[in-house]
């Protein structure tokens, strides 16, 4: 059996696993471990995998995962997440479906310390639905603005998605969260849109406009989250200004959670225990995915599937755009089934090389990549952040959760074709900032 025939074989058994729920470490081990081996021997393949741990573990960028998870976690714990969502709802106050806007600008906020779509929306869940449900809110606006607005946490620096996708694709953290910043701002902006249209044309699904706040009202709701603005200027600004590394980033931010949560009462030592156990828990998960990942990318060079696919498209003579236009529907498509890690960790090895090939910025690849994973965070059937919304809501079917969240899919869809046609909105801070 030819290398190449190996390759094909290996990706039709991976698709297969995925579909029958295996999980997608075991899946991209066990085939990247057994096609090694079919190539290359079964002693250099125990011989690779015996390596890959060491390797991951020994890289420096990994030291950035855990230290970014715990800021997060702490964050949560010392109830940040409802003082933003407070704070943005005075700031909306006055406006027909205030709730829904607060929901979605304390989520992007939220994002910027947590990193973290599926922890964005569980949180969110628990602080924003018995407020809009009291103020009688439709569920299906309630639910839609919540689940995309989850999404915001994989975007907006620092998000570990772009950490994994750096260290996959060998990039800088750094540019990587300097690209994502504007997009991220954008797709929150066209989330808002999407809820002025549902507004408008469905104007029961939110009650009548508040009480606008004052300007000496909204300075001190504002005034509310200082932390979480300190935290964010301190790591974000740090590492935009060359002052911090990125895993200095993560460290200063880490503490600085805690110290924050410490000094204002709001986190004791129980809670602190819970945040490092929880964290080592998550980082062992990612450290297993990643081992994989590994493996399975030394299997996929050995193929040479990624050369064959740039000859077959240089072959088929397309447009690049026409080119990311496809491999954006692919992501749409691969979104409806595989969850987010899956995706990088699956697509990444395969389709850089095609995108470097056809000139296109690999930093640039990471945020539009993110950009279609959140489009898949909510999009039936998978949609990671329904699930973890419906169970905090088992009142609240599942298909009627989809049907919330199907106007929202829409803004990621358009940021994404909107950078394809301007990547200037992702390539123009990263370029001055660090070139």
């Amino acid at each position: 059996m030819s290398v190449q025939m190996i390759g094909q074989l290996g990706m039709l058994v991976l698709i297969a696993l995925v579909f029958l729920r295996v999980p997608v470490a075991v899946a991209m081990g066990l085939v990247g471990f057994v096609g090694y081996a079919l190539i290359n021997g079964t002693q250099s393949a125990l011989l690779v995998t015996g390596q890959v741990p060491y390797d991951i573990a020994t890289n420096y960028t990994l030291s950035q995962l855990p230290l970014f998870v715990l800021m997060g976690d702490l964050a949560v714990r010392s109830g940040m997440s409802g003082r933003l969502y407070s704070t943005a709802h005075d700031l909306f106050a006055g406006l027909r479906g205030s709730q829904a806007y607060a929901t979605l600008g304390a989520s992007a906020g939220f994002g910027a310390v947590s990193g973290s779509s599926i922890a964005t929306a569980a949180t969110m869940t628990r602080v924003a639905v018995p407020s809009m449900r009291a103020a009688n809110y439709d569920d299906r606006l309630s639910a839609g603005s919540i689940a995309a607005g989850g999404t915001l946490g994989i975007l907006i620096p620092p998000s570990i998605a772009l950490v994994v996708f750096a260290m996959i694709a060998e990039q800088s953290v750094p540019r990587l969260y300097a690209a994502s910043l504007i997009p991220g701002l954008l797709l929150c902006l066209l989330y808002i849109l999407i809820v002025v249209i549902l507004v408008r044309i469905s104007p029961e699904w939110a009650p009548e406009q508040e009480e606008r706040r004052g300007f000496l009202a909204r300075f001190r709701s504002i005034w509310q989250v200082w932390e979480i603005v300190l935290l964010f200027i301190v790591v974000i600004g740090g590492l935009y200004a060359g002052i911090l590394t990125a895993t200095e980033a993560a460290a200063v931010g880490a503490f600085g959670a805690w110290f924050l949560g410490v000094i204002t009462r709001r986190l004791g030592w129980a809670d602190t225990r819970d945040g490092i156990f929880e964290t080592i828990r998550t980082t062992a998960m990612l450290f297993v995915i990643l081992c994989a990942a590994h493996i399975f990318t030394y299997f996929v060079v050995l193929t040479q599937i990624p050369q064959g696919l740039v000859g077959v498209v240089e072959g088929l003579n397309l447009n690049p755009i026409v080119l990311l236009l496809l491999i954006g529907l692919f992501y749409l498509i691969l979104g409806c089934f595989l969850e987010a890690f899956g995706m990088i960790l699956i697509t990444v090895p395969i389709l850089l090389p095609l995108i470097e090939q056809a000139g296109f910025d690999p930093i640039w690849y990471g945020v539009f990549l993110v950009i279609m994973i959140e489009t898949g965070m909510i999009t039936p059937p998978v949609g990671m952040n329904i699930f973890v919304m419906q169970s905090q809501l088992p009142t609240m079917s599942l298909m009627r959760l989809y049907q919330s969240v199907l106007p929202f899919v829409l803004a990621p869809v358009l940021l994404g074709a909107l950078i394809i046609f301007v990547p200037e909105i992702v390539t123009w801070l990263p370029s001055t900032l660090f070139d």
